[in-house]
């Protein structure tokens, strides 16, 4: 006779409450049964795994491309400040360059004005 429970309500019972098969053909089976079930469900595991670490790089992703182009926007600028910069410099030199000479004719000018007074005064 075969046991009543087996056709009835539970079709598939829990791994844990599966009785042993007597042969041993029916072992093996279990056993490779077993160890399926241990496979698929390392299985799942790995693949929720991949897709939280594909998900991660995406985020990852995102923000090193936000990051790049934060870090061109930084360059760009940088660049700009340093033409500036050497603009501001040349225009100091020649800026510079007019004062000297600028100097050097108005310490002429009193040269001269003071040897025409001391001639005046000879």
């Amino acid at each position: 006779m075969r046991n009543e429970k087996s056709s009835g309500d539970n079709p598939e019972p829990e791994p844990s409450r599966r009785p042993r098969p007597r042969t041993r053909r029916g072992r093996l089976l279990a056993d490779l049964q077993t160890h399926l079930d241990e496979a698929l469900a390392e299985l799942k595991t790995h693949e929720k795994t991949i897709a939280d670490l594909a998900d991660t790089f995406d985020k990852h992703r995102s923000a090193h491309t936000d990051l790049e182009l934060r870090l061109s926007a930084l360059e760009a600028s940088h660049q700009t400040a340093l033409d500036e910069l050497h603009a501001n410099r040349q225009r100091y030199q020649q800026h510079l360059t007019r004062l000297e000479h600028s100097v050097e004719t108005q310490k002429r000018a009193v040269t001269e004005l003071e040897q025409i007074l001391n001639a005046d005064e000879h």
